[in-house]
C-alpha cells in the first residue's frame, strides 16, 4: 500500500442518479437516461466501508454529481446524509452540488442554504451561447430556466460559483461571455475549455489556431473583470497563484486526478473508482471500465487498491506521469495531467501531452502568468 502513496481523500463523488433532465451537446456522462437512484443499502455500505475509514477526513467534501443531482428531491439528500452518518459514526460536514439550476425551487433553496452545503451552477454565458449546447430533451435552450434558478439563489442570498464551458464559438466573444457571467452574481467563475472526455469524443477547439484564440479570449475576459468593481474571482487565476506559492515552497503540484485516493467515486449501484471521476463507466474492458470494486463486496477501501484492475490502471497512469515529469517544463504546475483526458484523446493512460493540456494548462497558465508578470515556468525546464 505504501508504494501507491495514498493520500487523504479530498473528494468523495457520489452518484445519486445517472439521470439528467437536459441533454448538453458536450456531456461526458454515458448513462444520462438512466433514472435509477442510489439505494439505502448502497448508502449504508458507503458509510460502513468508505466514510468510516481512515482516508475519509473531516475536510473531505461529498460531491453529489454524475447526473443532474437536483432531479432527486432534497428530502432524499437529508435522508442520505442521515444514513451515511449513522453507518459511519461520523458527521458529514461538507457537501457540494453542481447543477444546471433549472430545477431550483423553494424546497431546494432551503436545502442549499444549509450549513456546509455549497453550490455551483453551469452557465455558458449569454443566452445564444448557452442555448447553443445546453438544451433540454426537446431541443430547447435552457438559459431562461437556468437564469430563473440563479435569480432565486441571489434573492435568497445563497452564494454560488459558476462554471462555463468555452467552445470555439465562445472564443470570439470574450467580453460578452464575461459580462453575462459577472451579471449572474457568482462568487467565482471557472472556465472549462471544451474537452474530449468520457463519451464526448469531439471538441470544437481542436484547430491549429486555438492557442492564439484562447489567449485573445483571456485578454478580453480579464479586461471585463478588471473593469468591474468587486468582480468575481477567476478560478484559473487563483489556481496559478496557489501553484506558484507551492513551487516557491519547494513542492510541485500534485494532481487530484492522477493521485490514487485523492478522489474516490461511487456510482449509483456502488461501483468504486478513483482518479478522474469521468473515467467511471467509460468503455474500457482492459481496465474493467475503471471499476475497482463495489461497496457491497469489499471489506474497506484497501480491497479496492489491491484489485487487479486498479493495479493495472495505476501502473499505466504512473508511467504517464513519470514521462510528463521527464519531458515537460510545466510538470510542476500540473503534476502530470488528468488520466481521463489522456485516455479520451489517445486511448492510453501512459501518454503525455494532450490537446486539453496544451490549451487548459500550458496556454492558460502561461498567458495568465504573462499578464500578471510572474514567471510561470521559471526554473522548471528539464
Amino acid at each position: 500500500m505504501s508504494l501507491l502513496r495514498l493520500v487523504d481523500m479530498q473528494l468523495l463523488v457520489l452518484q445519486p442518479t445517472p439521470f439528467c433532465n437536459i441533454d448538453c451537446a458536450y456531456c461526458y456522462l454515458p448513462q444520462r437516461n438512466d433514472r435509477r437512484r442510489m439505494s439505502r443499502e448502497t448508502l449504508e455500505a458507503i458509510g460502513h466501508r468508505i466514510v468510516s475509514g481512515p482516508m475519509y477526513r473531516d475536510q473531505t467534501t461529498i460531491v453529489w454529481h454524475a447526473g443532474e443531482p437536483l432531479v432527486v428531491p432534497p428530502d432524499w439528500y437529508r435522508d442520505a446524509v442521515d444514513i451515511l452518518e449513522a453507518a459511519s459514526g461520523r458527521t458529514i460536514t461538507h457537501q457540494s452540488f453542481q447543477t444546471n439550476a433549472t430545477l431550483i425551487n423553494d424546497a431546494w433553496l432551503d436545502h442549499l442554504a444549509s450549513p456546509g452545503v455549497s453550490v455551483g451552477v453551469s452557465l455558458d454565458g449569454p443566452q445564444d451561447l448557452h442555448d447553443l449546447n445546453r438544451r433540454d430533451r426537446r431541443g430547447r435552450g435552457t438559459w431562461r430556466s437556468t437564469m430563473n434558478g440563479i435569480d432565486r439563489l441571489n434573492a435568497r442570498g445563497i452564494p454560488f460559483h459558476v462554471i462555463a464551458v468555452i467552445t470555439r464559438t465562445s472564443l470570439d466573444r470574450p467580453r460578452e461571455v464575461a459580462q453575462a457571467l459577472v451579471a449572474a452574481g457568482p462568487t467565482s467563475i471557472g472556465l472549462n475549455l471544451e474537452e474530449i472526455d468520457g463519451v464526448n469524443d469531439v471538441s470544437s477547439l481542436l484547430e491549429c489556431d486555438a492557442q492564439d484564440r484562447v489567449r485573445r479570449f483571456l485578454d478580453g475576459f480579464l479586461d471585463v473583470l478588471d473593469a468591474t468593481p468587486d468582480a468575481p474571482k477567476l478560478r484559473e487565476a487563483d489556481a496559478l497563484r496557489n501553484l506558484l506559492g507551492t513551487m516557491k515552497s519547494g513542492r510541485g503540484a500534485r494532481s487530484q486526478e492522477n493521485t490514487p485516493g485523492a478522489i474516490v467515486s461511487v456510482d449509483v449501484q456502488g461501483d468504486i473508482s478513483t482518479y478522474s471521476p469521468e473515467l467511471l463507466g467509460v468503455e474500457a474492458p482492459q481496465f474493467n471500465g475503471f471499476k475497482f470494486g463495489n461497496v457491497h463486496d469489499i471489506r474497506d477501501l484497501s480491497d479496492v487498491f489491491l484489485s487487479r484492475a486498479f493495479l493495472n490502471t495505476h501502473r499505466q497512469i504512473a508511467a504517464g506521469v513519470a514521462k510528463c515529469a521527464r519531458s515537460c517544463a510545466h510538470f510542476p504546475l500540473c503534476g502530470g495531467g488528468a488520466p481521463s483526458n489522456k485516455f479520451g484523446e489517445t486511448g492510453r493512460l501512459d501518454s503525455t501531452e494532450t490537446a486539453f493540456c496544451r490549451l487548459s494548462v500550458k496556454t492558460v497558465l502561461d498567458h495568465l502568468a504573462d499578464r500578471f508578470a510572474v514567471p510561470a515556468t521559471e526554473g522548471t525546464s528539464r
